[in-house]
C-alpha cells in the first residue's frame, strides 16, 4: 500500500513539474517574441521618421508668369535636368495673372508634401503690399534654393528714337508721365526696377504692366510701348536678331555678354536692382523632404548640363543652397518691401 502511495505522489510530482516548465517556456518565449516585435515594431518607426520620402508621381512646378519669360525658361530647363536626380517627372505649369498673385495664391493651398513646388521671388513679399486680397502671405512659403539672379535692364525696340540712354531720360524729362514703360506687372520685380530709375532719375513715366516679360517684348515690337524693363537674357534673342536695344543695364558692372551696354551707374544714377529666381515650398514641408529636393536640385543646378544650358540662354547661375538662399532672403526681404511700398506711394 505504501509503495503504491509513493508511485502516485512520484507521478504527480514530476507531472506537475514538467507542466510547470512548459508553462514557463511558453511564457519565456511570448515574452521574448513580444519583445522582438515591439522592437522591429519601434525600428520601423525611428526608420519612417528619418526616412521621409516623396510621394509617387509627378512633381509639379508651379510658374505665376506667362511661358517664355526669363524665369519661365529657367524652370523649364532646370526641370528637365532634376528628373534624373529626382527619378520623378517633373512638371512645369504656368498660372497667370496680377504680377504673380493668382500663382502664389494657388500655390498658398499646396501639400507640403515635396509634391508642388513653386517659383520663389520677391513678388511673395512685394504683392501683399501693393495689392489688396492676394490670396497669400509670405509666411505661406519657404525658400528651398536658389538658382540665378540678373540685373533689370532698360529695353526699346531697335527703331526707336532713343538710341542712348540720355536720349531717353531727356525725353522723360520733356514729356513727364507721356514715356510708356512696361513691366511684368505691378509690384513685379520690373515695376519696382523702374520706379527705382524714376526716383534717382527724377522723371516719370507712365507705366504699363503685363503677364511676364514675353508680353512686353511683343508689345514692344508692335509699337503698343515705348520700352520696358527685364533682364538682358529674357531679350538677347531680340537683340541678336537686330529687333530690340539695350540702353541700360541696373547693375554694378557690364555683363560679359553685352559689354557694349553701360551700367545705370555710368550715368550717376546709382542703381543696383534685378531678380533672384529661386525655388519654394509649402511653409510646412517637413525638414526631410526639404533636405531630399534640396539635394536632388543642388545637383541639377552644379551639373555641367545646366551650366551649359544657362550659358546658352545668357543666363547666370547664382546658387544658394537652403541655409544660404533663406538667410539671404530675409536680408533681401525688407529691402524690396520698402520699394514697393515706396511704388504703391508713388501711385497714389
Amino acid at each position: 500500500m505504501n509503495k503504491k502511495w509513493i508511485v502516485l505522489v512520484t507521478i504527480i510530482f514530476v507531472s506537475v513539474f514538467i507542466a510547470a516548465c512548459g508553462s514557463e517556456s511558453s511564457s519565456s518565449e511570448g515574452n521574448g517574441e513580444e519583445a522582438e516585435s515591439q522592437g522591429s515594431k519601434s525600428e520601423s518607426e525611428n526608420n519612417d521618421s528619418a526616412s521621409a520620402e516623396l510621394p509617387e508621381g509627378d512633381i509639379q512646378t508651379m510658374i505665376p508668369v506667362a511661358e517664355g519669360g526669363g524665369t519661365d525658361t529657367t524652370h523649364r530647363g532646370l526641370a528637365d535636368i532634376v528628373e534624373e536626380y529626382l527619378d520623378r517627372n517633373v512638371v512645369v505649369n504656368n498660372v497667370t495673372g496680377s504680377g504673380g498673385s493668382v500663382g502664389f495664391s494657388e500655390a498658398a493651398n499646396y501639400k507640403g508634401d515635396g509634391s508642388h513646388l513653386f517659383s520663389y521671388t520677391s513678388e511673395i513679399f512685394t504683392l501683399p503690399i501693393y495689392q489688396e486680397n492676394t490670396g497669400f502671405k509670405p509666411e505661406d512659403f519657404k525658400p528651398l534654393l536658389n538658382i540665378s539672379h540678373d540685373p533689370a535692364a532698360i529695353v526699346v525696340s531697335a527703331d526707336s528714337e532713343y538710341e542712348t540712354l540720355d536720349d531717353f531720360i531727356q525725353a522723360a524729362e520733356d514729356n513727364p508721365g507721356q514715356i510708356s514703360i512696361g513691366n511684368s506687372g505691378f509690384g513685379n520685380i520690373w515695376h519696382l526696377s523702374a520706379t527705382a530709375f524714376e526716383k534717382e532719375a527724377g522723371i516719370e513715366f507712365k507705366q504699363v504692366p503685363y503677364d511676364g516679360a514675353a508680353e512686353t517684348v511683343q508689345a514692344t515690337l508692335g509699337g503698343h510701348i515705348d520700352s520696358f524693363v527685364a533682364s538682358p537674357p529674357e531679350v538677347a534673342s531680340q537683340v541678336e536678331a537686330g529687333e530690340l536695344r539695350i540702353l541700360a543695364t541696373m547693375a554694378e558692372e557690364r555683363s560679359e555678354h553685352f559689354p557694349d551696354v553701360p551700367t545705370l551707374s555710368e550715368n550717376d544714377i546709382e542703381i543696383s536692382i534685378g531678380t533672384w529666381r529661386g525655388l519654394g515650398v509649402p511653409s510646412d514641408t517637413p525638414n526631410e523632404i526639404v533636405t531630399k529636393l534640396e539635394e536632388a536640385y543642388s545637383q541639377a543646378i552644379n551639373s555641367e548640363e545646366f551650366e551649359q544650358f544657362m550659358d546658352e540662354q545668357g543666363m547666370n547661375i547664382r546658387f544658394m543652397n537652403n541655409e544660404d538662399f533663406t538667410e539671404f532672403v530675409e536680408n533681401e526681404r525688407p529691402r524690396f518691401e520698402q520699394l514697393a511700398q515706396e511704388a504703391e506711394a508713388q501711385e497714389e
